[in-house]
């Protein structure tokens, strides 16, 4: 087994044939290999298109239900660095947004989401992270976080009134957090 694990990496690490890296990621699935860590070098393989990527992080999503959060994220990271800047820029968008979906309490899919955002062009995908983080400050555990990137996120865009009222619920925030209420 470990020989056979031990090919499939070098197959995801190396391969730039996408036939050659279906059938190394079939054999992982039939012989139930677990491990989020080999299915990363997969999705991480730069030979991968978008389409290729998608699917497999879907199947991975429904064969490892318990790694859905962490494959997400991972799919949003992938998608956040590839060069086609329009569509990868959604997709990173909707995988972190499933992240927290899968999991609203870690503050990672909003603070990553806040990062995609444009400071240079109006683009809708800036009004889009703000709307989508702003519904879900409330599940995560820890707000301060959230509001300390709502903050600098407004101050980047020059809004001084709305960098002040989030930089002091983010006070206050911290304030709870840290128990000095």
């Amino acid at each position: 087994m470990k020989d056979k694990l031990n090919e499939i990496e070098n197959i995801f690490r190396n391969s730039a044939s996408s036939d050659l890296l279906f059938d190394a990621f079939q054999e992982a699935i039939k012989l139930k290999i677990k491990d989020p860590e080999i299915f990363k070098i997969l999705l991480g393989n730069q030979a991968l298109s978008t389409d290729e990527i998608k699917m497999f992080v879907e199947k991975l999503i429904k064969e490892f239900p318990d790694h859905s959060y962490e494959l997400a994220i991972w799919a949003a990271k992938i998608f956040e660095h590839k060069d086609d800047y329009h569509n990868s820029l959604e997709e990173a968008i909707n995988y972190y947004k499933r992240a927290h979906d899968y999991k609203p309490d870690p503050t990672e899919p909003l603070t990553s989401l806040l990062s995609l955002c444009n400071y240079e062009l109006d683009l809708p995908t800036n009004k889009t992270i703000l709307e989508f983080v702003g519904t879900r400050i409330s599940f995560v555990k820890i707000k301060s976080k959230i509001y300390y990137a709502l903050a600098n996120h407004y101050k980047k865009f020059g809004d001084k009134d709305l960098e002040l009222k989030y930089f002091a619920l983010a006070e206050r925030s911290a304030e709870i957090e840290n128990g000095n209420d």
